[in-house]
C-alpha cells in the first residue's frame, strides 16, 4: 500500500478558546482521496473540538 506525506491546518476549539496550528506526517492508503480521509479522522479522533482544514497530501 502506497505512503503518502500529509499536512494540514488543525483548528482546536478548547475552553471557549479558538487556536489554530498545522500538523503533518505520514499516512498508508490505497488512494489520495482515502489517505485525505484517514488523515481527517485520525485529527478528529484525538478530541478537543480539533478540525482539519486545508488537508494537502502528496
Amino acid at each position: 500500500m502506497p505512503k503518502w506525506n500529509w499536512n494540514a491546518t488543525v483548528v482546536e476549539e478548547k475552553n471557549g478558546e479558538r487556536r489554530v496550528g498545522s500538523a503533518s506526517g505520514e499516512v498508508k492508503a490505497p488512494t489520495r482521496e482515502a489517505a485525505r480521509d484517514a488523515v481527517r479522522r485520525e485529527i478528529e479522533r484525538k478530541g478537543s473540538g480539533r478540525t482539519a482544514f486545508e488537508t494537502r497530501v502528496f
